[in-house]
């Protein structure tokens, strides 16, 4: 009887995992056909990650020897920092291969299982914080498959966030508790999560501050106490010690380069309050180019407001519906438990509301309106950015938090999880945003070194699963009878599986590493080429064919593609897009490039291409005074070796 009760309660969970990987292979359909020689759904960012995770796992093999310092953008060191590290997943994927030597089926298996993971680990949370098993799996999915997510199907390192709510609720139970099992439930997950990538990684601390704030408010003393610090101190040397390995190195190239994200760049990739109602491209209420364009034409400039770069972020009305009416049960609750503040205070609280929202407006306007132009805005007001509105909405904002406070009743034990979780998705709502983000991003370390404040959305989207979850509790207990609640979970089960319904993913094929080009397995065998140079070269996302090609090899390469392009590669563009000259030739000696790959078919292909190839073959491939000799043919390929030369400056030291 007992083992048919332990089954009986692990059932709804299996019936969820299995329901989420059927739901993750219709989403991703034909994944479990293309899988192993395409990726979805293009050949820019995706191509990018899978080489990050394949130069991580190379290192992982090898015993991490120069981890930081990537093979592409020679002679540069430390340019992994340039964008996201993927080192837990990496490290995944070199235990995959060494099954399965498909880095393009491992790179899909972590795309596959950042859907099923993120959806179950959501709803395992939920389901321990409280929530039925029908709203933990529906809140679930509502997370996992939000159109923001979808909209991110290019950015695996966006996608792998199912560490998040574990993270997040492990830190909870840890300032709750303070037991060692929950420490190490905490670290465990933690450090799953910070070596998952950059972006999230740095962000999940604003909601692990907000829980901890919160925390703080319930146990006051209790958390610096001697038996408490005992368990707090270790965890924190360790997860310092973790954050430090990670970020130091972004720190230490960002200060050697002099390279950082300005306030300019961060406002174009932020959000406004129209995001949070713009739909995605892949979401069902997305606006096709048609009417795209009647929009544009009736709102006028008004409607840039909805076609913003990446700040596309409305998560649907059944997530948007059930949230807010999650957000008002529990308010509700809180007042009918004593937490209803005075008269005077609710007309002083909406007075100070009222302020801050306008100085939320004033923000606004600011981020839709053009650079040049902001400093005329508001009568001139424009020209002090956003810190005025932001010192307007965070002063108004404060004194209503003031009134609130000598007002609060005490909170219960899982009331504290959602004012924690609740004030986290505050948090980085208004971090999604200019007038919050700008200004931090001169102050906080770290900020500065991000372009996409928009990305915030996914832990705002998570916040919104977890009221979502509460809203379809209380509407589900409403319903007495068994048949009209089994009848309700399905019906918003429909209404969730059409209004989230899939659009078709983009698979493109991609050579695995037998198919490769014969050049590339040529270069694999050759222990002389110090560095090389794939030509032509350019300053965009198709620099990543030659880092995916040098894959094979792991030969130092001066081609490259990153969140950051370094002057050097920016030189050698600009001398040399199709091939260099004599000129071209020293400045690549002076740099230590050994080899050049040329690709002539490409080169003969865009003018004044065949004219450059011509001279480069007559003048300094032959003649009395050759600058490079022939080492390697095939097809349109040519690989030529970089001959020594009198007239070489001295070698430029990384």
């Amino acid at each position: 009887m007992e083992r048919k009760s332990v089954a009986w309660r692990w059932t709804p969970a299996l019936l969820g995992l299995l329901a989420y990987l059927l739901l993750t292979l219709v989403y991703l359909r034909p994944i479990w056909r293309v899988g192993g020689d395409h990726i979805a759904p293009d050949r820019g960012d995706p191509i990018f990650n899978l080489w990050v995770l394949s130069w991580g796992a190379h290192q992982a093999r090898t015993g991490f020897p120069s981890f930081w310092d990537a093979n592409i953008f020679h002679p540069l060191r430390g340019v992994l920092t340039f964008s996201d590290h993927l080192l837990g997943p990496a490290v995944q994927l070199a235990l995959f291969e060494q099954v399965v030597p498909n880095p393009i089926a491992g790179y899909n298996l972590l795309f596959f299982t950042s859907f099923v993971a993120s959806a179950f680990a959501t709803a395992w949370v939920l389901r321990r914080s409280g929530r039925s098993w029908t709203a933990a799996l529906l809140a679930g999915w509502m997370f996992a498959f939000a159109p923001f997510r979808l909209m991110h199907l290019n950015h695996i390192q966006i996608l792998i966030a199912q560490w998040i709510p574990l993270t997040l609720w492990f830190w909870d139970r840890l300032l709750a508790e303070r037991t060692a099992k929950a420490a190490a439930l905490f670290l465990l997950f933690y450090l799953l999560h910070v070596t998952s990538g950059c972006y999230l990684a740095y962000m999940v601390h604003v909601p692990l501050l907000a829980v901890l704030l919160v925390r703080l408010r319930e146990h006051g003393r209790a958390l610096v106490a001697p038996q408490a610090l005992r368990v707090l101190l270790p965890v924190g040397l360790v997860a310092g010690g973790a954050v430090a390995a990670l970020f130091l190195p972004y720190v230490k190239v960002s200060q050697r380069l002099s390279i950082a994200r300005t306030p300019a760049e961060a406002a174009a990739y932020a959000a406004t309050t129209a995001s949070w109602v713009s739909p995605a491209p892949q979401s069902r209420y997305a606006v096709n180019a048609h009417r795209a364009k009647i929009l544009r034409r009736r709102l006028g400039p008004v409607a840039g407001s909805f076609f913003r770069t990446e700040s596309s972020l409305f998560p649907g009305f059944l997530l948007s519906f059930f949230a807010l009416a999650g957000l008002w049960i529990w308010r509700r609750e809180r007042r009918a438990n004593g937490d209803r503040p005075a008269p005077w205070r609710r007309i002083a609280g909406g007075a100070l509301l009222a302020v801050a929202l306008a100085a939320w407006l004033w923000g606004d306007l600011l981020t839709l309106t053009a650079p040049a132009r902001r400093a005329l805005l508001l009568g001139g007001l424009g020209r002090f950015g956003w810190t005025a509105p932001a010192l307007v909405l965070t002063a108004a904002l404060a004194a209503w938090w003031a009134l609130r406070h000598r007002a609060a009743a005490p909170a219960r034990e899982g009331d504290v999880w959602l004012r924690g979780v609740g004030l986290g998705g505050l948090l980085c709502f208004a971090l999604a945003h200019p007038i919050a983000y700008v200004p931090l991003m001169q102050v906080v370390p770290g900020l500065d070194g991000m372009r996409v404040p928009s990305r915030f959305a996914a832990l705002v989207t998570l916040a919104l699963a977890v009221f979502a979850a509460l809203g379809i509790d209380r509407l589900l207990e409403r319903l007495r009878s068994r048949t009209l609640h089994t009848a309700a979970a399905a019906a918003l089960a429909l209404l969730l599986a059409w209004e989230l319904a899939p659009k078709p993913v983009r698979w493109v094929p991609l050579p695995r590493r037998e198919q490769f080009p014969a050049v590339y397995h040529w270069l694999k065998d050759r222990d002389d080429v110090q560095a090389l140079l794939e030509l032509p070269i350019r300053r965009n996302v198709r620099e990543t064919t030659a880092m995916y090609f040098s894959t094979l090899h792991w030969k130092p390469l001066a081609n490259g593609f990153s969140g950051y392009e370094p002057p050097t590669h920016e030189e050698i563009v600009h001398r040399m897009r199709w091939v260099p000259d004599r000129d071209g030739l020293a400045f690549l000696r002076s740099l230590g490039i050994s080899h050049l790959l040329l690709h002539r078919a490409e080169i003969l292909d865009d003018e004044p291409g065949p004219r450059l190839l011509a001279r480069f073959e007559q003048d300094l491939a032959a003649g009395p005074a050759p600058e490079v000799e022939l080492v390697w043919s095939g097809g349109e390929d040519r690989v030529y070796r970089i001959l020594p030369s009198s007239r070489t400056p001295n070698h430029a030291g990384r």
